[in-house]
Parts: C-alpha cells; sequence; structure tokens
C-alpha cells in the first residue's frame, strides 16, 4: 500500500509540473488558432456537419493538431528528467520502474486527455451546432488516438535524450506527410486508423471515403479493425514502454 501511495504522490507530482510548463502553452496557442479559424468557418453561414468534418475535423485537427497536443506531455515525462538530472534521484527511489513509468504515463495521459477531448469540444461548439453535431460522433476516434499517441511518444522519452525532437519530427513527417500519401504506407501512421474510425462514425453525417477523388488514395479499412489496431498499439506501447524504461541504464 506504501508504494501505491507513493506512486500516486508521483503521478500528483508529475501532473503538476505538466500543467505548469510550455507544453501548456504551446497546446493553449494552438487550439486558439484553431478555434479562430472554426468560428470564421461558421461565419459563413449555415453549414454541414459533414464540411466541417472534411474542412476542420480531419485536415487541422486529427492530422495535426491531435498529435501536437499528445507529444508535449507525453515525452516529458520521462525525457524531462533526463534533462534536467533528476531521473537518477527517481530511480534510487524504493519504488519499481515499471510503477514509475506507468505514474509517468498516468499524468501524461491525463492531461493529454484533458487537451485533446476538451479542445475537441471547444472546437464543436466555437464551429456552431455543425460543430457539436460532428463532435458527437467523433470524439471515440480522438479518445483512442490519444492513447496510442500518449504510449506511443513516452516510449520516445525513455529512448531517446531528445524525444521532444524525435516526436515532433515523427509527427510531422509520418503523421502529417506519409498520413497524406496515397496507397496502403499511411498504415504505419496512427491518424490514419483515427480517420478510418472518424470516416465510419461520421458516415450518417454524409461524410465518406469512397467518394470518386478519395477512393484510390485513402483506402480505408473496416472500423471494427482500426478500433482493434489502435487498443492493441496503446496496450502494446504502454507494456514495450515499461520493459525499455526497466532495463535501460540511465545517466
Amino acid at each position: 500500500m506504501t508504494t501505491f501511495l507513493a506512486a500516486f504522490q508521483l503521478t500528483l507530482t508529475a501532473v503538476r509540473r505538466m500543467v505548469w510548463s510550455r507544453q501548456t502553452m504551446v497546446s493553449l496557442l494552438l487550439l486558439v488558432m484553431v478555434s479562430l479559424a472554426c468560428i470564421a468557418w461558421s461565419l459563413r453561414g449555415d453549414r454541414p456537419p459533414s464540411e466541417f468534418v472534411n474542412r476542420v475535423l480531419l485536415p487541422l485537427y486529427i492530422a495535426f493538431l491531435l498529435p501536437m497536443s499528445c507529444l508535449g506531455y507525453a515525452t516529458v515525462g520521462i525525457a524531462g528528467d533526463r534533462e534536467e538530472g533528476t531521473l537518477v534521484y527517481l530511480l534510487a527511489t524504493p519504488l519499481p520502474r515499471p510503477l514509475i513509468y506507468a505514474a509517468k504515463y498516468i499524468a501524461a495521459l491525463a492531461l493529454t486527455l484533458i487537451w485533446t477531448l476538451g479542445g475537441l469540444y471547444v472546437l464543436g461548439q466555437a464551429a456552431g451546432p455543425a460543430g457539436r453535431e460532428a463532435v458527437a460522433v467523433a470524439w471515440p476516434a480522438v479518445l483512442l488516438a490519444t492513447l496510442a499517441y500518449v504510449g506511443l511518444f513516452q516510449l520516445f522519452g525513455a529512448l531517446f535524450r531528445r524525444a521532444t525532437i524525435v516526436a515532433l519530427g515523427y509527427a510531422l513527417f509520418l503523421e502529417v506527410f506519409l498520413g497524406n500519401m496515397p496507397g496502403i504506407i499511411k498504415r504505419i501512421a496512427i491518424t490514419f486508423y483515427a480517420q478510418c474510425l472518424l470516416f465510419d462514425a461520421a458516415a450518417p453525417l454524409g461524410v465518406s471515403s469512397s467518394g470518386p477523388h478519395k477512393a484510390a488514395i485513402f483506402q480505408p479499412i473496416a472500423a471494427d479493425t482500426a478500433q482493434t489496431i489502435l487498443i492493441g498499439l496503446a496496450l502494446g506501447l504502454l507494456l514495450v514502454g515499461m520493459v525499455v524504461f526497466s532495463r535501460r541504464e540511465y545517466s
């Protein structure tokens, strides 16, 4: 019980450190910019929810803002302590390494979900009725993608000293660039599976990935398959991160 109480205190400490950090300011700035774009979009008359999904959620939020919001907190949990030289002291405590990693993961995940799901809600409110209707069907895809992103980016923190730079390169190259390439190469990007879930959930709103100009480019997979892959990635990356963090030597 004492061990788990100590891990809980570590989680709270990590949350406080992450809240009062430059990552919060960057996330807030990006959210404000996209929110202003949503407000400008809503001022151009009545717009259908399908247009909000195609013009805002897919290109701005899912492909860019979502991974950027995740990497800010997920990479600093371990890498931040390494850069500040406090990780060695943390590892000297009686807490098992997997529990330390899990505490950092929970702290990063809690704050990231506030920004991703909360940010999605803010964008829906800024876009008016069409945005709110689209957000109501989009949040499960955002939730699962957030779980996968946090697991991946915290693993980067356990592997690389400059994890934020590595994660930024991954987000900009793999998620934004390769995620929009034609063919199956985009399936290495988490964004692709989130988009598959969003297309399926937003189908009643008139959103489709099978239009004449999209069919050969996107090539979606079934929503159930995409959901299973994202859940498997989230759990698998967390377990891999625990193993790596437990066996790696840090100085």
